[in-house]
C-alpha cells in the first residue's frame, strides 16, 4: 500500500534574530538570480524564509549546503560540483572549499533539472508510486511531489505535496518550461505524449471516438474549449523557481478543459494557497483525478468516454470526470477534499451522477469559487472519509474535523 507520513517534517525554515542582521550572522536572498538550492547538510530539505520574510538568515558557523541539481555551482565562474557545502561567516559571506565567497558570486550554471523515478510502493488498483524531485546526490533524492500512477490507464491517479506556510513569497515572473515526458511510464505505440494534447491531437482522437470529422470543432474548439495539461500539483504551489519547474512532468498533468482549469478549479488552488498564508501552516495536499468524463456519439447519442490515445486494442490518458484535492492541516488534522466535475458541456440535469458525496461546501467560509456554473467546473466539497467511501484510493488520514475556517 502506498501511504504517505503526514508529519511536517520536509521543510525548514530559518531566522535565527528579529530586527537588523547582527555582524555575526548571515543573510542572503535565495530569490536571487540562478541562485542555487538550500539543502540542510546532510539531509534532503530545502530551506525556506521565516514566514512574512524573503531571506534567510543563519548564525555564523552554520552548515549549509548549496545544490544545482544536474548543473554545476558557480563560484566567481568556477565550478564546484553540483553540490557544495558552506559555512556561514557573516553578512553575505560563505567559506566553501577553503575560500570566502560572496552569496552574490554564487550561482548556478543553469535553471537546476528535476526528474522522475519509479518507488516500490504500490496504490489503487493499478497503481504504481513515483517521485519527482532532484537527485543531490548518490545517495540522497529531495522529492518535490509524490505520484500515483495507474500503469494501465496511463495517468496520474494522484499527486501529494507539502505546501509551505512561506508560500505567499513565491518566485514570479519566471520562465514557463515545457511539459516533460519521463521514460518508463507510457507505452503508446511510439506516440509521444505531447502530440496528444495539442489541439490537432485532440481533434483527431476526440472526434474519431465521437464520430465527427476530424476537423470538427463542435468540441475542441480555437477558444478556451480544449483539453488542457492540467497540473494536479500546480506551479504556484510551490516558493522556488526549480520547484515549480518541477511540476511540469506529464505525470503530473491530466486532460482538464481549459474553461474549468482557468476558472473555478484555479480559484480553488488560490484559495488553498490563500488558507497556508492566512493561517501560517503547512498544509498536506493531494490532487487527484476519478472517472472518465463521457460525450454523447453524433450518430448513435450513447454516451461515449473520452480518451487522449485511443486504438483498436486499447485506450490511454483518459479525461477525468472529477478533479478532487484532499486539503489537510496535520496541526489539528482537519481536512477537506474539493472537487470539480470535469465537463464543461453537461446540463444541469446531468449534474446529479457527478456527486459522489455529500456537499458540505456551505459550512466553507474559505471558498471563493462560483459552484454552480457547469462552463466553469460544477464544483462542491465533502468531508474526507464521506469521499473515500467512493474513491478507495485516496489516502487514508486521521481526520478529526472538517477544513471549514
Amino acid at each position: 500500500m502506498f501511504l504517505f507520513s503526514v508529519t511536517l517534517v520536509l521543510t525548514l525554515q530559518f531566522s535565527f534574530l528579529s530586527g537588523a542582521p547582527s555582524a555575526t550572522e548571515c543573510e542572503i536572498d535565495p530569490f536571487s538570480a540562478n541562485a542555487p538550492l538550500l539543502i540542510e547538510n546532510g539531509k534532503s530539505s530545502i530551506i525556506y524564509p521565516q514566514y512574512g520574510e524573503r531571506t534567510i538568515r543563519f548564525p555564523a558557523g552554520h552548515v549549509v549546503e548549496l545544490s544545482c541539481p544536474q548543473r554545476e555551482v558557480l563560484t566567481n565562474g568556477e565550478s564546484s560540483g553540483s553540490i557544495v557545502v558552506a559555512t556561514c561567516v557573516s553578512g553575505g559571506r560563505f567559506k566553501m572549499n577553503g575560500q570566502t565567497f560572496n552569496w552574490e558570486k554564487i550561482v548556478c550554471s543553469g535553471v537546476p533539472v528535476s526528474t522522475s523515478r519509479i518507488t516500490n510502493g504500490k496504490c489503487g488498483k493499478n497503481g504504481q508510486s513515483a517521485e519527482i524531485g532532484f537527485n543531490l546526490d548518490n545517495s540522497r533524492f529531495l522529492t518535490t511531489m509524490e505520484i500515483c500512477f495507474d500503469t494501465v490507464k496511463q495517468i496520474a491517479l494522484y499527486s501529494h505535496f507539502e505546501m509551505s506556510s512561506t508560500i505567499s513569497i513565491s518566485s514570479s515572473d519566471t520562465p514557463r518550461p515545457q511539459f516533460h515526458e519521463d521514460s518508463g511510464f507510457y507505452h503508446l505505440n511510439g506516440e509521444k505524449v505531447n502530440n496528444l494534447y495539442v489541439r490537432k491531437g485532440q481533434r483527431k482522437t476526440i472526434n474519431g471516438l465521437l464520430g465527427l470529422s476530424t476537423d470538427s470543432v463542435k468540441y475542441i474548439q480555437n477558444g478556451v474549449l480544449y483539453l488542457a495539461r492540467g497540473h494536479l500539483t500546480a506551479r504556484a504551489d510551490f516558493v522556488y523557481a526549480a520547484e515549480e519547474n518541477s511540476t511540469f512532468k506529464y505525470i503530473n498533468a491530466a486532460p482538464q478543459w481549459q474553461s474549468i482549469n482557468a476558472a473555478n478549479w484555479k480559484q480553488v488552488e488560490m484559495d488553498t494557497r490563500n488558507y497556508a498564508n492566512a493561517h501560517k501552516v503547512g498544509l498536506q495536499v493531494w490532487t487527484g483525478t476519478y472517472g472518465v468524463a463521457s460525450l454523447p456519439h453524433e450518430k448513435t447519442g450513447k454516451d461515449i468516454e473520452l480518451y487522449l490515445y485511443a486504438n483498436s486494442d486499447y485506450s490511454a490518458i483518459p479525461v477525468p470526470a472529477l478533479y478532487w484535492k484532499i486539503v489537510y492541516n496535520p496541526v489539528n488534522k482537519r481536512g477537506i477534499v474539493l472537487i470539480g466535475v470535469n465537463n464543461p458541456f453537461l446540463k444541469e440535469e446531468q449534474m446529479k451522477k457527478y456527486i459522489i458525496c455529500r456537499d458540505v461546501s456551505d459550512s466553507v467560509s474559505w471558498l471563493k469559487w462560483k459552484k454552480s456554473n457547469i462552463a466553469h467546473g460544477y464544483s462542491y466539497a465533502c468531508t474526507v472519509p464521506d469521499f473515500r467511501k467512493v474513491v478507495t484510493y485516496a489516502p487514508s488520514l486521521t481526520v478529526s474535523g472538517l477544513l471549514d475556517t
